[in-house]
């Protein structure tokens, strides 16, 4: 038998992960609909999602060690965090080398994509370049479950991780055609527009190298 006692809850919100227990429960379909209807009027809201990685993770960590990129990681959150919050964002988590956000506006989190690569910039100059940090960024919008502050899910978390994480390259932020449809973000001309095929999924971005201190 399987010991329970090692299982994490989903989120740690006891009234969330109630509701998830209880909707995993359910077989009859019209109780289950009436459960989801539930959890997203609880829960629901739409916004935009910043999903930020550290370029190179894994490979350094290999050459270097794994103690030398933790406080690199710890160095890139005491960046992140401040930069997030003076953009109105909401720093949800930070997983390893990632960190998810959470933004009302998607100007707001472009912004704030562009200013933390500007602070990383600048603050590399004074590091050799083994110190050195450089982020990708994502950043979808659309309807999210929002869970008090610490945790989200819904697709535009999902399209965010992938571009954050498996299509952006350092010093890069990646957008949705759907963010920048939903902002007042003026698209640069070296910016490309791009589309990619992931996991049976479009994703139709904008490209937008961090070449400047770049302002929405």
């Amino acid at each position: 038998m399987a010991d329970n006692s090692i299982l994490r809850p989903l989120t740690g919100h006891q009234p969330f992960d109630r509701l998830i227990a209880d909707f995993s429960d359910i077989a009859d379909p019209a109780e289950q609909e009436t459960a989801r209807t539930r959890i997203w009027d609880e829960y629901g809201t739409e916004g935009a999602v910043f999903i930020s990685d550290m370029a190179s993770f894994s490979s350094t960590s290999r050459k270097i060690g794994v103690c030398h990129f933790l406080k690199l990681i710890h160095r890139a959150r005491q960046t992140i965090a401040p930069i997030v919050a003076a953009n109105n964002g909401t720093l949800l988590k930070c997983d390893a080398d990632n960190c998810y956000a959470y933004f009302e506006r998607p100007d707001d989190a472009i912004q704030a994509s562009f200013d933390v690569n500007s602070a990383l910039f600048d603050s590399n100059q004074r590091y050799p370049i083994a110190e050195q940090i450089y982020l990708s960024v994502g950043i979808d919008y659309g309807r999210v479950l929002l869970i008090d502050g610490i945790d989200f899910f819904g697709d535009p978390v999902n399209t965010a991780s992938k571009l954050g994480e498996d299509l952006a390259i350092k010093a890069e932020t990646l957008v949705t055609g759907r963010a920048i449809e939903h902002s007042s973000f003026t698209v640069p001309e070296f910016a490309e527009r791009m589309t990619a095929r992931i996991s049976e999924i479009e994703i139709h971005y904008v490209r937008i190298p961090m070449t400047e201190r770049a302002k929405t």
